[in-house]
């Protein structure tokens, strides 16, 4: 099991800004649907300065928390000093990140990126857009489930993996009745990554199977849990 610093944590469980802005006028994506990280960041630039920020991420516990702290890093600032902010920046506001979670900096960092060289499109091209308006991101992004009842023994990595299976195996029924399928990938921290199958990775029918599935696993294992798909390879 991996350890997350309490900063991490804690913004996972009370991200800051996440949702849509309202009269943005910058716009920056990165990551993907398919591999479990689409990243939005959409901004309110005014007099130069980032006024407002909000983030949107269907990614798991870090990813969820490298959205939440790079809204915090650049309200406020200047367009030169957001410029500088990288992967290494939001990764010391996390107070660190494990090398296999080391790509939710980065894609964060590139949709901050992203975003500024939208704003920076010549004003005649800018005018024609308009504020930017988004379609919704292809897994909405769900809260992490909560369990419903707590103080129970702490589970180890084994019977934690024990369990999600038995639950997979409970729930299949359901999943292959719709045309589709979900099979166990790992456990990170938070985050438990499956892979979907048939109509089950669909973008519309992903946000159902993985709601319901994460609230059933935060149930049987007893503490707050992201499910999200596992990378593609």
């Amino acid at each position: 099991m991996l350890d997350y610093s309490e900063i991490l944590t804690d913004h996972f469980l009370n991200p800051r800004n996440r949702g849509t802005l309202e009269g943005a006028n910058a716009l920056g994506e990165a990551g993907a649907v398919r591999s479990g990280n689409a990243f939005r960041l959409t901004l309110k630039i005014e007099a130069g300065r980032i006024a407002a920020a909000m983030f949107q991420s269907t990614g798991g516990g870090p990813e969820v928390a490298a959205g939440s702290a790079l809204t915090e890093l650049v309200i406020g600032k200047p367009l030169a000093e957001a410029r500088k902010i990288d992967a290494d920046a939001i990764e010391a506001a996390l107070g660190g990140l494990p090398a296999e979670d080391r790509s939710a900096a980065e894609v964060a960092a590139e949709g901050l990126v992203a975003a500024l060289k939208d704003y920076a499109q010549p004003p005649a091209f800018r005018a024609a857009q308009g504020i930017r308006v988004a379609q919704p991101l292809g897994v909405a992004p769900i809260k992490p489930a909560l369990p419903s009842k707590t103080g129970a023994p702490r589970l180890s990595a084994d019977e934690e993996r024990a369990r999600v299976e038995a639950v997979l195996d409970e729930m299949r029924p359901r999943f292959r009745a719709d045309g589709g399928d979900v099979a166990f990938h790992d456990i990170l921290g938070p985050r438990v990554r499956v892979h979907l199958k048939g109509s089950c990775s669909g973008c519309q029918l992903a946000g159902l199977t993985l709601g319901g599935l994460q609230k059933r696993l935060a149930e049987e294992l007893g503490r707050p849990v992201f499910v999200v798909p596992a990378p593609s390879r």
